[in-house]
């Protein structure tokens, strides 16, 4: 969302994005290391509204993503109950080589600013001055826009912002990742798996992806649900309860990995909501974008930073 709403705006005035991290694309992300790829955010994303549709197309045009035509299952405890592959009818995409990709495309004509924890965003003199956590002033801007989940976003907004209260009616969820990579590779039926009666809700043979590493990899997600209920137990409780469950899932022992590594979510997923949020504030020339904004996929993140683009573009040409 960030990424799209900078480069929309990029011609009417001049914009930096700060990055909290050292990588770009947030959940949209590729963990590489000993010759193994895990894509333990974003699985894969789809396409359904014209907008998006032609932005994608450009994605595809440009080798930034491929189209993943997986053998797909969905699996209720340790029963597969469907099962289709993914094709040209109802495209399923990816990054390629990698998730990074997409980020590193869509911020190559930006300025990015990697690494910098924003502490405090205040009004000076008609400015918004943005503070480091070592009271850093990092620039003086005529606009912030928020494209963070929305906790983190109501701890930087002022009090007198008039859509701060609406982001405390975000539910946002939390998800573990488990990353697993395999010296052989593991008997499969199936290439990515939607899973109920579970704890687990997603599995996927992350190598099976184009373009990716050969050596194989595994990449399984928690429910919500779980993760809410066991996010402050220790790593080695969560290992080994998932990989329980991935063992029954795949019908074979997995916990012989020679890789592993956890990734906890803390807000990875929204809750679905009735209608799209426009969170901005004329007066204060404050807004916020994301996935959370509607329904909390790829799609619903660029579709917020759409929406946004054409509302502050409206005010900068006025």
């Amino acid at each position: 969302a960030g990424l799209n709403l900078a480069n929309a705006l990029s011609d009417f005035a001049e914009v930096t994005v700060f990055e909290k991290s050292d990588k770009l694309g947030g959940r949209i992300a590729t963990h590489m290391v000993d010759g193994f790829a895990f894509d333990h955010g974003a699985q894969f994303f789809t396409a359904k509204t014209p907008v998006f549709q032609r932005f994608v197309e450009s994605l595809h045009e440009a080798g930034v993503i491929a189209r993943w035509d997986a053998a797909f299952a969905e699996i209720e405890g340790v029963k597969i109950t469907a099962q289709r592959r993914w094709d040209a009818a109802y495209p399923h995409y990816v990054g390629s080589p990698n998730m990074n990709a997409i980020g590193q495309y869509m911020a190559k004509n930006l300025e990015v600013r990697f690494n910098q924890h924003v502490e405090s965003v205040q009004r000076d003199h008609g400015l918004w001055l943005i503070k480091s956590t070592t009271a850093e002033v990092l620039g003086e801007f005529d606009w912030v826009v928020f494209a963070m989940p929305a906790q983190q976003a109501y701890a930087l907004l002022p009090d007198n912002c008039q859509f701060r209260a609406d982001l405390l009616d975000v539910v946002m969820q939390p998800c573990f990742a488990l990353m697993l990579g395999y010296a052989s590779p593991k008997p499969h039926a199936w290439d990515a798996a939607i899973v109920s009666e579970s704890i687990l809700s997603w599995v996927s043979i992350n190598s099976s992806k184009p373009n990716r590493a050969p050596a194989f990899s595994v990449v399984t997600m928690s429910k919500n649900e779980w993760a809410a209920a066991h996010f402050n137990q220790d790593d080695s409780f969560v290992i080994n309860a998932m990989l329980h469950e991935l063992t029954q899932v795949m019908g074979q022992p997995m916990a012989d990995s020679s890789y592993l590594k956890l990734k906890r979510w803390k807000y990875a997923n929204a809750a679905r909501r009735p209608q799209q949020m426009t969170l901005l504030d004329n007066a204060l020339q404050l807004a916020c974008c994301g996935d959370w904004c509607k329904i909390g996929r790829i799609e619903s993140a660029y579709m917020s930073s759409v929406d946004l683009a054409t509302k502050i573009k409206a005010m900068l040409t006025a």
